[in-house]
C-alpha cells in the first residue's frame, strides 16, 4: 500500500510535476502567439492562470506574461502588460489601475 503522504513527498513525483508545469507553460506561450486562439483560451482559463500567478511562486513571472488586461486604448481587446508598456508615451512614468 502507498499512502498519500508518500506520494506527496516522492522526489520522482516532484520532478514529474516540475517537468509537466514547464511543458504546459511552453504550450501556453505557443498558444499566445496566435491572438485569436489565445483569446478563446484566455476566456476559458484566465481564472486558472491568475490562480497560478498567486499560488506558484516559482513560475509567477512566466505566468504573469500570459495575463491580459483591459485598457482605455483597446477597449474591445485585452492587452498584455508588455504591449501596454510599448504603447506608453515617453513622458508617462506610472501606470494607474483600479481593482474591485
Amino acid at each position: 500500500n502507498i499512502s498519500r503522504e508518500m506520494l506527496q513527498q516522492s522526489k520522482i513525483l516532484k520532478v514529474i510535476r516540475k517537468n509537466l508545469v514547464k511543458k504546459v507553460i511552453e504550450q501556453f506561450r505557443e498558444i499566445a502567439e496566435d491572438k485569436e486562439s489565445f483569446t478563446k483560451f484566455y476566456e476559458a482559463f484566465s481564472k486558472n492562470i491568475k490562480l497560478g500567478v498567486h499560488e506558484d511562486s516559482q513560475n509567477r513571472a512566466k505566468l504573469a506574461e500570459l495575463l491580459r488586461y483591459n485598457s482605455t486604448k483597446s477597449s474591445d481587446e485585452l492587452t498584455s502588460l508588455k504591449d501596454y508598456i510599448t504603447r506608453m508615451p515617453e513622458k508617462q512614468k506610472d501606470i494607474y489601475y483600479i481593482t474591485g
